[in-house]
């Protein structure tokens, strides 16, 4: 069942209400932009957060920004219309305009990766946008800004094997290439970030974004479990071009706010905290559950032979910050984390 004015099911809104509970002293009254507002991390936080402001009266002004406001509340934002509680902002991370509105608290979660896979242009947009940002917070005497960086800024780059740097993919640092730039950029957003909180005084709180699953989930990004849940639900095999090894972990959406909203108001200043799954799968095994909970358990196809020495590509994120300081834990398991994914977009076809 989905409420009114919302495209999340009751049990996901609930299960935030109840989790972020601990949190309303700190979120009461509070003013929050979020960028990045339209996209999956952006709609499960306003719908969560707003929410948890029906639930608990926490007396919420929430504002997102789009580049196009009206074209977002006419699509899928289209069941937030008329909200009181939500402002769309329409403009460019690097330059908009809050137009005299002044915020508490920001959330820093546009995502640079459509800028047409150019280094330049992902470079560009990552960092004009967080330099604004946090000329925007030192303007309105903001307590915190929320960065969600992601887990790429632990992958290496191309180390070498023999111990000689070398030009090219081979190198230790292939700067020309789009992939390793877009783990710069974060690292350096971190570094833009703590430095404004040094000079201006408001809290840095960083979350390293890993892997995800849940409602609004992009069908067509090229993410694995993207592309799984789309073709279960189309009925065709899942085919895996490599030999499955690979080994990843997903957070579900509904605890991902919890963990990114507490990362807000309880994380140390400019001290990153990893934000993912715990549940370890190769991709090969998660094929095969969503298959299996689309009703196919035979739909997986492997076109390539397993190599030799074991998985070569792990994404894992290491919990115990999380966990221990902000007593952090996934309440919803990847077994169920999959049948919602899969019930919420049957729903939505």
């Amino acid at each position: 069942m989905t409420p009114q004015g919302f495209s999340l099911f009751q049990r996901d809104l609930d299960h935030i209400a109840d989790t972020v509970a601990p949190l309303r002293s700190a979120l009461a009254d509070a003013s929050i932009l979020i960028t990045g507002g339209t996209g999956f991390f952006g709609m499960w936080l306003v719908e969560g957060l707003l929410w948890a402001d029906r639930v608990h009266g926490l007396g919420l002004r929430l504002a997102i920004l789009s580049r196009d406001g009206d074209r977002f509340l006419a699509g899928r934002g289209h069941h937030l219309r008329g909200n009181p509680s939500l402002m769309v902002l329409t403009g460019d991370v690097a330059s908009f305009d809050p137009s005299g509105h002044r915020f508490t608290h920001i959330i820093h979660a546009a995502n640079q990766g459509d800028a047409g896979h150019s280094a330049s242009r992902h470079l560009d947009a990552a960092l004009g946008g967080t330099r604004h940002v946090v000329e925007l917070a030192a303007a309105h005497g903001t307590k915190a800004v929320l960065l969600t960086s992601s887990g790429a800024v632990y992958r290496p780059m191309d180390p070498p094997s023999s111990g000689a740097s070398a030009e090219g993919p081979a190198g230790a640092a292939d700067y020309t290439a789009y992939r390793p730039v877009y783990a710069e950029a974060k690292r350096m957003m971190e570094t833009l970030l703590a430095a404004g909180s040094e000079r201006h005084g408001f809290r840095a709180a960083i979350a390293r974004c890993f892997a995800f699953t849940g409602a609004w989930l992009p069908l067509d990004g090229g993410l694995a479990m993207g592309n799984f849940i789309r073709d279960a639900l189309a009925g065709r095999d899942i085919v895996i071009a490599g030999d499955g090894t690979a080994i990843r972990s997903y957070l579900y959406g509904a605890d991902l706010v919890t963990w990114l909203l507490t990362v807000l108001v309880r994380g140390e200043s400019c001290r990153p905290y990893n934000v993912g799954g715990a549940e370890a799968v190769t991709v090969a095994d998660l094929a095969r559950l969503v298959s299996t909970e689309a009703g196919r358990p035979d739909g997986v196809a492997i076109r390539a032979a397993a190599k030799p020495g074991g998985p070569h590509d792990i994404y894992l994120p290491d919990l115990t910050r999380a966990m221990g300081e902000l007593g952090l834990g996934a309440a919803i398991d990847l077994r169920e984390a999959v049948r919602r994914t899969l019930d919420w977009h049957r729903a939505r076809q």
